[in-house]
């Protein structure tokens, strides 16, 4: 009989399973310390449809031991639509302990399983780990050794790596979490309108279908690079696109022709400026995204990055099913194979669209009120600093990691 040998899910389980393997508590506290911890709750609990129940102990079968459990992310069991995480740490079950005589046992059941005292003394040691354990550099590219790797569904969720490289999440999970219940589901509630399945499916479809994610700036876009690449096409002269100046011309002559209001050309004619300057800084030294003279084929990338995020935000929340937020992500990638040629055409075409949104560098609207979406936007997924006011220096971080990184499924998943 042969038998498949066990593939840690992420570094932590790894770490935590050779330190547990050579008795190594030291190891085994660091390990934990430097995890992102989640605790299961009954779904009605955790909707205020119940009173809290505190947490109950266990018996733990291997070492006899009550024991607390909590579960690394890379060990967490699969969706279920009844039972959902909430995440915590060390030093917060170091605080909140409550029975010296529990141990706290990690992943139990599994290979990467310990069992760790948790008397006064020892919670002192966790307290004084996590003090010493620096915190998640930013711009970290994770992946689930256990998750998608290749073929449809890791092509589609990679379209969505730059937003989960900015969050410090796996870009390729489906599953339980994103951050963790709450604040998966105040994410979609307070930045997307979105607190049920019927909002969540008419957001995945407007997202899919460019109507979200600065959905007026996208529609002008899109006609502004479509002319520009008609405007070539007409010319005989794909490989030389027109000058700035020839393409707004030509975009305002198709405006008045139509006898589109003055306000709609005036906007059109900004958005022509916009996308040249932003092409123009995207060819800057340094990490320059276009060769000279290349441009961008179409800014949609951003919204494409964005569904396969609300879809796992929304399987996360429990606004849908398994099936449903595959369907999306799959769809998204369809969509950005049939746009773009390559990744680094996707790539800039992300980058562009960001630019775009509102809020974005070169938004009119920006200088006198201040960027839109400070306050939380489609640029903005999950609480913290990586919102719609991040610097274009952490999203530039974002590409040169997925650009470079040698694990990046940028580099490992064929386009096409």
């Amino acid at each position: 009989m042969f038998f498949t040998p066990w593939t840690p899910p992420t570094p932590i389980e790894q770490h935590l399973q050779a330190a547990t393997a050579r008795g190594d508590w030291d190891g085994q506290i660091g390990a934990v310390a430097a995890a992102e911890l989640y605790v299961a709750v009954a779904r009605v609990q955790a909707d205020g449809l119940v009173p809290p129940v505190p947490l109950a102990p266990y018996r733990d079968p291997a070492s006899g031991k009550r024991c607390l459990p909590v579960l690394t992310r890379g060990a967490l069991p699969p969706w279920q639509p009844d039972w959902v995480f909430r995440r915590t740490t060390l030093d917060e079950l170091a605080l909140e302990w409550p029975n010296d005589k529990w141990h706290l046992a990690v992943n139990p059941g599994q290979p990467a399983a310990s069992v760790i005292p948790a008397t006064p003394l020892d919670r002192a040691a966790w307290l004084e780990v996590y003090a010493e354990t620096p915190p998640p550099a930013p711009g970290r590219l994770l992946s689930l050794y256990t998750g998608p790797l290749h073929g449809p569904l890791a092509h589609g969720l990679a379209c969505g790596a730059p937003l989960s490289v900015r969050d410090c999440v796996p870009w390729n999970e489906l599953g339980a979490v994103y951050r963790d219940y709450g604040a998966d589901r105040a994410v979609l509630r307070d930045t997307w309108g979105v607190a049920d399945p019927a909002g969540w499916w008419h957001l995945t479809e407007r997202l899919l279908a460019g109507a979200g994610a600065g959905a007026g700036a996208g529609r002008e876009a899109e006609f502004a690079l479509r002319a520009r690449k008609g405007l070539a096409e007409h010319a005989g002269s794909a490989d030389a696109p027109p000058t700035t100046e020839e393409w707004r011309q030509a975009v305002t002559q198709v405006l008045v022709h139509r006898a589109a209001p003055e306000a709609e050309v005036r906007a059109m004619d900004a958005t022509v400026t916009r996308i040249a300057e932003a092409e123009e800084r995207l060819r800057g030294e340094g990490d320059a995204v276009l060769r000279p003279g290349e441009r961008v084929a179409s800014a949609a990338a951003y919204g494409l990055a964005c569904a396969v995020t609300v879809a796992r935000l929304g399987l996360a929340a429990r606004l849908c099913g398994p099936a449903d937020a595959e369907r999306v992500v799959l769809s998204a990638g369809e969509a950005a194979r049939r746009t773009y040629g390559s990744w680094p055409a996707f790539a800039a075409g992300f980058l562009l669209g960001r630019e775009l949104r509102p809020g974005g560098a070169g938004d009119p609207r920006t200088a006198v009120h201040g960027a839109p979406g400070q306050s939380g936007g489609p640029d903005r997924t999950v609480p913290g600093p990586a919102d719609a006011g991040s610097s274009g220096y952490e999203t530039l971080l974002t590409h040169r990691v997925l650009t470079t990184d040698p694990a990046s499924p940028w580099l490992n998943i064929p386009w096409s």
